[in-house]
C-alpha cells in the first residue's frame, strides 16, 4: 500500500509541474468550472440569505449561551417544518 501512495504522490508531483497540465487545468477552470460555479450561486443565494435571516432570527428570539436547548430546538423546528 505504501508503495501505490508514493506513487500517486509522485505523479501528483510530475503533473503539479508540467506546463501543460496547468495550463489545460486552467482552461478547463475557467471555461467550465467558473461559470457553473457562479450560475449555482446565482440560484442558490437567496435560500442562503433567507437561512441565515432566519438564524438572526432565532438567536433573537433564545440566548443560545444561556439556553443552548431552547435555540436548538427553535432551530431544529425550522428545518423540520421544511420552512425555505
Amino acid at each position: 500500500m505504501a508503495i501505490l501512495n508514493r506513487w500517486i504522490v509522485t505523479t501528483a508531483r510530475r503533473l503539479a509541474s508540467d506546463p501543460r497540465v496547468r495550463e489545460k487545468a486552467a482552461e478547463v477552470f475557467e471555461k467550465e468550472v467558473k461559470p457553473r460555479a457562479a450560475e449555482t450561486w446565482q440560484k442558490t443565494k437567496p435560500k442562503v440569505v433567507a437561512a441565515a435571516k432566519d438564524v438572526r432570527d432565532i438567536a433573537r428570539k433564545t440566548d443560545a449561551r444561556n439556553n443552548p436547548g431552547a435555540f436548538a430546538a427553535l432551530l431544529k423546528r425550522r428545518f423540520i417544518d421544511g420552512k425555505r
